[in-house]
């Protein structure tokens, strides 16, 4: 593995940042300020990422529609200032339709009570009470997701709520996840929880410091959208980056990264049919570090290159869907359990500018790998979803005017047992190069939200010119 240098560049004047999803542009916004020149690759053909959005005749179909929030104060003021007027409140609904119920998310305990059967709520709450306590005594072997949300839950309701979903939508059973998917992302449904959930309400009304790191997803502080989503937002970053005498280039595929033995020097990308090279002072990479890794250029160690190829990603298709009707869901987004797609948002809920008028948009998502039918296949992925839809009596098919498809290669890390030691690997190979710094979902593997990510590309912004 390559060693950490002590020594820290002192002179950071050019800097290529890799990716301009919402790490990328914020990372850009920061070093623009700082007066170094910035040049953001972006592969798309246009910027924000999974934060962002595509436009499809007129309309724009986001990837999976995301809203702001932060508590940080120094972030929250940032967008408040780029975004002015724009920037409109927003509240969130979340429903999950099971067993012919709706239930709320995160899981409420008045919906248990209330919708299942009574023998079912008795065996669940015995369960429960079963695996606290047996949670307090006793330690498993070996801690895996399965068994955090046994002790969070109880077995009767960790298999009809948590188990069949995680393998439909990730592809692997809860045994073999590690302990951190259950930790930072399913909510707990106890009295610590409740705690939580009020320390959590006092938290959102103060203004707090955000961390990155180990990040557990809540909701902090209050939600904000615009009348184009977050795909606004990216947008007035990139357009403040170029202001400011940054330079965005879309559909720039990064090739390689080159480097000696303890910096990296250039990056070599493709664009316009041309490999072009772009040398640098220093790189920001939010592209998944794996991949980033495999691109060094000589290229890295054998254990190294193990470690990458460890890590792995979950896809999503995207089916978005012009329907002629104002609303057609209940909430802002909906989970199934039973269907082709995992979750489904009706962007009218978010305040989405929709033409023509009276027409909402709809965006399912279909977790898969990329050798499934529902990725190569855009006529099979339509109507799988259009099927459900219409099976769920929630949609005719003559009120679809449009149907589209697009795809997010890298959309989730999956937090397999084992992760932590291969990530491990990769960030202290990456800290090994004083001029070269990771940030973002896929650029540190780690399941965060929108904010969280514009805070890492801050650091890694900070961290370069420190």
């Amino acid at each position: 593995m390559v060693s950490v240098s002590s020594q820290r560049p002192t002179h950071i004047r050019s800097v290529v940042i890799l990716g301009a999803g919402v790490a990328g542009l914020a990372a850009g916004l920061r070093l623009s300020k700082l007066g170094c020149k910035v040049t953001l690759l972006e592969k798309a053909d246009h910027v924000g990422g999974l934060s962002g959005g595509v436009w499809i005749n007129g309309n724009n179909y986001e990837y999976g529609p995301h809203a702001f929030h932060t508590t940080d104060p120094q972030l929250l003021k940032d967008i408040k200032d780029l975004m002015g007027d724009d920037l409109t409140d927003y509240h969130r609904t979340i429903k999950i339709k099971f067993l012919g119920n709706f239930f709320r998310f995160p899981l409420v305990m008045g919906d248990v009570l209330f919708k299942l059967p009574l023998k079912t709520v008795l065996h669940a709450g015995l369960s429960f009470l079963w695996y606290f306590v047996d949670g307090l005594i006793h330690k498993p072997e070996i801690e895996t997701s399965e068994t955090v949300l046994r002790r969070f839950y109880g077995n009767v309701l960790y298999e009809i709520f948590f188990k069949n979903y995680i393998i439909n939508v990730w592809g692997i059973p809860p045994a073999e996840f590690s302990p951190a998917f259950a930790q930072q992302r399913i909510p707990r449904m106890n009295l610590i929880g409740a705690l939580d959930n009020i320390r959590s309400i006092i938290k959102s009304r103060l203004p707090n410091k955000v961390t990155t790191e180990n990040f557990v997803e809540n909701v902090d502080g209050k939600l904000y959208t615009t009348r184009q989503g977050f795909s606004l937002i990216t947008q007035r970053m990139a357009d403040e980056i170029t202001s400011l005498g940054g330079q965005v280039i879309l559909n720039a595929e990064v090739k390689k990264i080159k480097r000696t033995a303890f910096t990296v020097e250039s990056v070599e990308y493709l664009h316009g049919g041309a490999l072009q090279t772009l040398p640098a002072d220093g790189i920001i990479n939010t592209l998944p570090i794996n991949e980033a890794l495999k691109m060094m250029e000589p290229g890295m160690q054998p254990e190294v290159l193990h470690s990458a190829e460890a890590l792995k990603f979950r896809a999503l298709v995207f089916v978005g869907l012009l329907v002629d009707r104002p609303k057609v869901l209940p909430s802002s987004f909906m989970y199934f359990r039973e269907h082709s797609f995992n979750r489904i948002s009706d962007l009218a809920q978010f305040g989405f500018h929709v033409e023509p008028d009276g027409c909402t948009q709809l965006v399912a998502e279909i977790t898969c790998n990329q050798e499934d039918r529902a990725w190569i296949d855009d006529d099979f992925a339509k109507n799988l979803v259009i099927t459900d839809l219409v099976s769920e009596h929630l949609l005719e098919p003559g009120e679809i005017i449009e149907a589209h498809v697009y795809r997010a290669q890298h959309a989730y890390p999956i937090y397999t047992l084992g992760y932590e030691k291969h990530l491990e690997t990769l960030l202290k190979t990456v800290e090994g190069f004083p001029n070269l710094e990771t940030a973002g979902r896929q650029g540190r593997f780690q399941y965060i939200n929108s904010h969280i990510a514009m805070k890492m590309g801050y650091e890694a912004a900070d961290r370069l010119v420190s």
